[in-house]
């Protein structure tokens, strides 16, 4: 069986960040650490980075730049390593494209080659009893490849697993013909795109909209059709007070509120990201329809507060049956080429990762304390009284640490927590108070910090 001090699970955004962080503190924790990645390479969401889609995040809340502005892993540094820097200084746009984000991610990935395990799937962790009375975590993992499956054991694990596209069982009839919204352009590629196709998309968020843009622009698409439960297109509130919840800072005082008090407050905030589209992509929309009317044809039909029953395979297409939501007595039926599903994520796979660990729960979320450590409701006997191992979990905390950790706004910050635990060899003592900034004791890029 190997042994690593650290495995980190995930190539995401959150756990490249860490590893940028520890490799500007010269930490020793790299020395034995490595990232088990499923995917073949930290390519961001190559399934729906359109040449125009824009990034809904100021590229200062890189991987990096609010943890300490002179990294040589911000995106400034990624820009000048490709001699892009001043072509997009003159660009005036805080917003590069999805596409050149996902560039950035792959960059800093290349500088931890040796670490990631690029093709092997991390399953499941348990704890494992080690004499003279300690324990240590095993973590069974597969080979994407070959199917193999193998173990690895670890002190520390820090699980920043991605969400898993939904796709409402009802619509999932036809794999060539049924397509989550993350994986759209392969379908295009493969050319389902084509001469009179009619298209549907289920959904009414950014990614949603960006498909309906997409596919307006081909104008060899004969019928676009948008159906949701909710009105048809919301704008996304993106104000400079809205864009402050979206920080470390006040991830910070959003988990001092009490439960209810976070409900309700996610509850109001939901059009700020969930189920709307920015302006930029709805004037696209409109415009892309007007150049439709004024050529005397439309091929946008929005089926708002509508939802789909029944999807049915054909010969050559698919069948859908729609009915209104509440006081709308209306149903039809339609007979489409290709169905888009962005019907968002499922948020889930970390539970089933650390299941056999019992976690503590809270409404529906893991618990986790200052420093990203899962809660354990039953700690093994011999880790009261030896080293305990411990389980990090990032990017899973909605509703225990706020909106920002289902975005990329706070990674940076975030990533110095919980190196700094791992180089500390223990967690954070509760405070009376939480910092609104991180202390000013953090180690710089210049300092070395030597764990236990």
């Amino acid at each position: 069986m190997q042994r690593r001090k650290t495995l980190l699970v995930g190539s995401g955004p959150a756990n490249l960040a860490l590893l940028t962080c520890l490799k500007e503190w010269g930490s020793s924790v790299l020395e034995s650490l490595e990232v088990l990645e499923r995917r073949d390479s930290a390519e961001w969401h190559p399934g729906i980075a359109f040449e125009d889609s824009m990034l809904q995040v100021s590229l200062f809340k890189d991987l990096a730049f609010l943890r300490n502005p002179a990294s040589p892993f911000t995106f400034f540094s990624f820009l000048r390593d490709k001699e892009l820097l001043y072509h997009f200084i003159h660009t005036n746009n805080l917003y590069p494209s999805r596409k050149l984000f996902s560039d950035y991610l792959v960059w800093v990935s290349r500088f931890f080659a040796n670490k990631i395990s690029f093709g092997k799937e991390a399953v499941a962790v348990r704890f494992r009893e080690k004499p003279p009375g300690t324990q240590t975590l095993v973590v069974t993992t597969r080979d994407v490849s070959s199917g193999d499956v193998s173990e690895i054991e670890a002190d520390d694990v820090v699980v920043s697993l991605g969400h898993e596209p939904y796709i409402p069982e009802e619509l999932a009839v036809d794999s060539s013909r049924v397509v989550h919204s993350n994986f759209f352009l392969s379908h295009a590629n493969e050319g389902m795109i084509n001469a009179n196709a009619r298209v549907a998309v289920v959904g009414s968020g950014q990614s949603a909209g960006e498909i309906v843009k997409f596919l307006l622009q081909h104008r060899e698409v004969s019928e676009v059709i948008v159906v949701g439960r909710r009105r048809l297109f919301e704008q996304t509130d993106d104000n400079p007070f809205v864009n402050d919840f979206y920080t470390y800072p006040h991830s910070l005082k959003f988990a001092e509120l009490p439960l209810e008090d976070r409900k309700r407050f996610l509850s109001d905030t939901r059009n700020t990201n969930f189920s709307t589209v920015t302006k930029e992509v709805l004037k696209s929309i409109y415009d892309l329809r007007f150049e439709d009317q004024a050529c005397g044809r439309d091929r946008l039909r929005l089926f708002p507060y509508t939802e789909i029953t029944a999807a049915k395979r054909l010969e050559n297409g698919l069948r859908l049956d729609l009915r209104g939501i509440g006081g709308r007595p209306d149903s039809t039926t339609l007979e489409i080429d290709l169905l888009v599903c962005a019907t968002g994520f499922s948020n889930r796979r970390h539970l089933s990762f650390i299941q056999l660990l019992q976690p503590r729960m809270e409404d529906a979320d893991v618990v986790v304390d200052e420093s990203f450590e899962v809660g354990l409701d039953r700690m093994p006997e011999s880790c009261r009284t030896g080293p305990r191992p411990r389980v990090f979990l990032v990017n899973h905390s909605f509703g225990l640490r706020g909106p920002t950790e289902h975005t990329l706004g706070g990674l940076a910050e975030r990533a110095a927590v919980v190196a700094k635990a791992l180089q500390d060899g223990h967690v954070l003592q509760p405070a009376q108070g939480r910092p609104e900034t991180l202390p000013a004791a953090w180690p710089t890029r210049n300092s070395r910090v030597e764990t236990k």
